[in-house]
């Protein structure tokens, strides 16, 4: 290694955590909308401020939040 030179590591796990905010956002709606809500939230900040994917973090954030919001008025309307 030279002097001067700084290797930056690349991040890995974009692709998944995608995956993951995405799935738990769309889920949101139906199972446990609390914390699958909080996970498709806290998934859209990481990608924002770590793999600056801005769009779709910025997506995952508000699908997150309109997910716990209907997640729950279905789960207080179904006549379970």
């Amino acid at each position: 290694m030279r002097r001067g030179y700084v290797i930056e590591k690349e991040k890995d796990g974009k692709v998944i955590l995608l995956t993951i905010g995405w799935l738990s956002a769309i889920l949101a709606f139906g199972f446990f909308p609390f914390f699958l809500g909080a996970v498709a939230i806290s998934m859209g900040v990481v990608l924002r401020r770590d793999y600056d994917v801005g769009k779709q973090g910025t997506g995952l954030i508000v699908i997150g939040i309109i997910g716990i919001v209907v997640g729950t008025v279905i789960g207080a309307l179904a006549p379970w």
